[in-house]
């Protein structure tokens, strides 16, 4: 709801009501002094609020709306719709966040980032070459999605034609977020959790998001729990075709198979050529 929106409600409304609102609100809080501490907002300025001797700003009341899980326009209903309204969502106050600002702010998440990375969303096979397969390729698949204001990805890998690993497939789950040219990806595997994997990766094109090539670091899945950077190639799928036949795709495969273009197969190898002298990220050459 916009700011706009309760700057159009009318001054009847807010003196009538709000102060009522307010006090059943805060009787869902440990205390008035935890409320007021919570939002950083001076505890005997916020008994004037409750007491209607006076009105909080139009920020203040969407930091409490906020606080409370409330829509803009709810803390603003008459008395009897708040409770009803309480009553169905099983309100409970939500503690401001400072680490998860601070990432967001660190890595610039916002509206217009999130906006950007819409266009990434979709299936995606992944390729690597991890140590553990000896000179293989593993392709997975993914899925990144944008939720309210943020980017996220679920993984999976097929490792069913494995003969002696116990463990047949591996899902991960995690954050995605567009700086303006690059996308980072960090992600866990969802069961032991021992496996994290950070990715940059750079589209083929700035608006183009068919490949996107870049390198990955993070723990394999190895017994020895090594720690590792590969490249990695993401390719878009068309998911009409299906899950199960995408996932059906997935799996293990011969450095030289043919299920897996030479092209891909080149731009995944973790050769260190000596005139780069570091593992470097490589873009797709066409067959």
């Amino acid at each position: 709801m916009s700011m706009s929106y309760l700057s159009r409600q009318s001054h009847s409304v807010l003196t009538s009501d709000l102060p009522k609102n307010l006090r059943l609100l805060c009787s869902y809080a440990p205390s008035i002094s935890s409320v007021c501490r919570d939002l950083r907002i001076n505890r005997q300025q916020f008994h004037r609020y409750l007491s209607g001797d006076s009105e909080p700003s139009l920020r203040k009341l969407r930091s409490i709306s906020d606080y409370f899980g409330l829509e803009d326009s709810e803390i603003l209903l008459g008395y009897p719709e708040l409770q009803k309204i309480i009553l169905r969502k099983n309100l409970k106050p939500s503690l401001p966040d400072p680490f998860g600002n601070f990432i967001a702010k660190l890595h610039q998440i916002n509206p217009s980032s999130t906006k950007n990375l819409e266009m990434a969303c979709g299936y995606y096979y992944t390729h690597t070459m991890p140590v553990e397969l000896s000179g293989r390729i593993l392709r997975g698949m993914c899925k990144i999605s944008v939720q309210g204001d943020y980017g996220y990805i679920k993984t999976m890998e097929n490792y069913s034609s494995l003969r002696h690993r116990a463990r047949k497939s591996l899902k991960y789950t995690g954050v995605v977020y567009h700086t303006g040219k690059e996308i980072y990806i960090h992600e866990r595997e969802m069961i032991a959790g021992r496996m994290i994997w950070n990715a940059i990766l750079n589209p083929i094109e700035d608006d183009q998001f068919s490949i996107m090539t870049g390198l990955a670091l993070g723990v394999t899945s190895s017994n020895q729990r090594s720690i590792a950077s590969y490249r990695v190639l993401y390719e878009r799928l068309d998911s009409s075709q299906g899950l199960r036949k995408i996932f059906e795709g997935c799996g293990v495969f011969d450095a030289d198979s043919d299920e897996i273009s030479a092209s891909i197969r080149q731009a995944i190898r973790n050769d260190v050529p000596r005139d780069e002298g570091a593992l470097v990220s490589r873009h797709l050459i066409a067959d």
